[in-house]
């Protein structure tokens, strides 16, 4: 066989954000691949520290491995760190480019790659239209997509997209595998007893991740009154980094008088404290209003947590519902109050954490990284 030299274009860490989780663990099982040789070309910045408000743009991933080849140069905001990247990728002699894609930022970039390089350009297409809709630049992702000699997708709601908008374009589905966990031998009630829970007679809800209006917690947070008649105890943990005013929210929950069930952790979440809200969760809610995949999803399950998932985009295709978690309409806080109540009302722990297990063997890092090398291996034949 001969040997897959890959260049990967993509934010690692210490570089915030899911795609750089993402891009490390793929990295790591890439590299372990037989037959393929990686080399990593990773951002030193993705934004101007203008835009971060005080935010810091990076944050530490214990246990991240970055050993292997590679230094930390590109910024997307500084084209000459485009063309420095470009040359370097050239002579260092690869067969393939794999470039990671969110948002039409990154369109240029993969351009460039691929007039410079002279290589075959992959996309790894985490959304195919950016999330903020002023950044998904269509015109130049139309240039980037005429250029790319093929795109790996991670859900069939993208693939979707990509397929009808570009039937001639090589492309494989593929899908986001589950994150391990390392919950340290935390219990549940343990996690509780850290977070200042003391009831036991409801659930307890996990909102996690960056806090954004497509994400959908104000819906949620308007179901809590809901939820109560329901469940007394019930518990809400909103835990991550507010992209909208904290006080918006806070406010928000004192008007539906929410106060009592609601327990807000905005800011940067340090790893430790991932474990314990993870591991205080009955469940994760993802109540979103647009979504391609989410890595909160894979995250839950490695801490074999349900989630329970509106019907945006592509978030349903990883839940087996009634099993994993549930399905369910979350376009108002009533009919998401309903989802919730129904999914608890027929919840079995054991059979779900047994479907987890089933997922996580179904969906490893492994099996998506002979999947990605075997397409690569495909566009890199089809070039000779």
């Amino acid at each position: 066989m001969n040997i897959l030299r890959i260049a990967f274009v993509t934010p690692l860490p210490p570089v915030k954000g899911g795609i750089s989780r993402f891009s490390h663990d793929l990295a790591g099982a890439l590299h372990e691949q037989q037959g393929v040789c990686l080399r990593l070309y990773p951002f030193r910045r993705l934004y101007p520290r203008l835009l971060f408000s005080g935010r810091s743009f990076a944050e530490p991933l214990p246990g991240a491995d970055i050993s292997f080849p590679g230094q930390a140069t590109l910024e997307l905001f500084r084209p000459l760190s485009w063309l420095r990247c470009a040359r370097d990728i050239r002579s260092d002699g690869h067969d393939v480019v794999v470039v990671s894609f969110w948002s039409g930022l990154l369109a240029p970039l993969s351009v460039l790659m691929a007039v410079m390089t002279g290589l075959p350009v992959v996309i790894l297409m985490h959304n195919y239209r950016s999330h903020e809709r002023l950044l998904d630049l269509p015109l130049l992702k139309r240039l980037m997509l005429k250029r790319a000699a093929g795109v790996v997708t991670l859900s069939g709601y993208v693939h979707r997209q990509v397929a009808s908008d570009y039937p001639g374009l090589r492309s494989r589905r593929l899908f986001h595998p589950v994150y391990e966990s390392q919950p340290a031998g935390l219990t549940a009630l343990a996690a509780r007893k850290r977070l200042g829970i003391e009831r036991h007679d409801g659930p307890v809800l996990l909102f996690f991740g960056y806090v954004r209006h497509y994400k959908g917690l104000d819906v949620l947070v308007r179901a809590m009154p809901h939820l109560a008649s329901v469940f007394p105890g019930v518990q809400l943990v909103i835990a991550g980094e507010f992209f909208e005013p904290v006080e918006r929210y806070r406010s928000l929950v004192s008007s539906v008088g929410a106060g009592s069930h609601v327990r807000m952790l905005p800011g940067f979440v340090p790893d430790e404290m991932v474990s314990v809200v993870f591991m205080a969760a009955d469940a994760v809610v993802l109540p979103y209003r647009r979504a391609s995949q989410s890595g909160v999803v894979q995250q839950a399950y490695g801490y074999e947590r349900p989630v329970i998932v509106s019907w945006a985009g592509g978030l349903s295709e990883s839940v087996v519902d009634g099993k994993t978690g549930s399905v369910v309409d979350a376009s108002l806080p009533g009919l998401l109050a309903s989802g919730i109540i129904r999914f608890f009302g027929s919840w079995d722990r054991e059979r779900s954490r047994r479907a987890i297990r089933a997922y996580r063997q179904q969906h490893s890092w492994d099996r998506l990284a002979s999947g990605c090398a075997d397409f690569l291996r495909e566009v890199v034949d089809e070039r000779c």
